[in-house]
């Protein structure tokens, strides 16, 4: 169809270039000879593209689509999420038992004096004095009053507990009533009377030393009746 063409082409052009050259000589026969010609030419090459384009309809008519294959079927898939989930998860692990708690035994002490007396006297150095208290007497007497007991009791623990290797002076004092003399025997007895209270309750005899005073070194300076008791007294110098 192309080549066709091109020779259409050249004929029409061919005729063309005659005609000018004719009309140029004024040659009028032979010109109109070639008008006709040309129209001729011409008339044949508008039916053959209008053939061609008729043609090229018929060639690339559309056809009707074909009716779609049916598709397979869609298979699922399972759910990897869950699976990769079920993969991480940790194997469950036992409960540990708890053990039962200890309860400590209690091991009763030995039921003989020399464990009794040490747990005694573990107790009571908790709260033992480390000082020794004065003692007072009643009026020119010598003898051991009875709320003097507990006082001469708790200074014999802390003599053998606390000072046990100390030795202890007992020193004996009177009020200034009296002459200088009879105050320093009466101090004496005193200072006596009290050692040998303290030896009964377990005070070595080696570890105590006496000595009277009398009124020479008061307790109290004034000149009454209370201030005189508290001159009247047994008082202890550790050594």
């Amino acid at each position: 169809m192309f080549v066709g063409l091109s020779l259409l082409g050249v004929a029409d052009f061919y005729v063309f270039h005659k005609m000018s050259k004719l009309m140029a000589k004024r040659h009028w026969n032979n010109f109109l000879f070639l008008l006709v010609t040309l129209s001729m030419v011409v008339g044949c090459s508008a039916s053959h593209e209008v053939a061609v384009v008729s043609h090229g309809v018929e060639s690339v008519a559309v056809k009707p689509p074909a009716e779609p294959l049916p598709l397979p079927p869609i298979k699922t898939l399972p759910d990897l999420s869950i699976e990769q989930e079920k993969l991480s998860l940790p194997a469950p692990v036992a409960p540990i038992a708890t053990p039962a708690p200890i309860s400590p035994s209690i091991v009763p002490p030995a039921n003989d004096s020399f464990s009794n007396e040490i747990f005694a006297q573990s107790a009571e150095d908790t709260t033992l004095s480390w000082t020794l208290q004065d003692i007072f007497f009643d009026y020119d007497q010598t003898m051991v009053r009875q709320d003097a007991i507990p006082i001469l009791e708790e200074n014999a623990k802390v003599l053998l507990k606390r000072y046990a290797n100390r030795e202890v002076l007992i020193q004996g004092h009177c009020d200034e009533r009296g002459t200088e003399a009879y105050n320093l025997i009466l101090g004496e007895r005193r200072a006596k009377a009290v050692k040998n209270y303290l030896i009964n309750l377990g005070v070595s005899a080696s570890k105590i030393r006496v000595l009277s005073l009398g009124k020479s070194q008061p307790f109290c300076q004034e000149q009454t009746i209370p201030c005189f008791r508290q001159n009247r007294r047994a008082h202890f110098v550790l050594k």
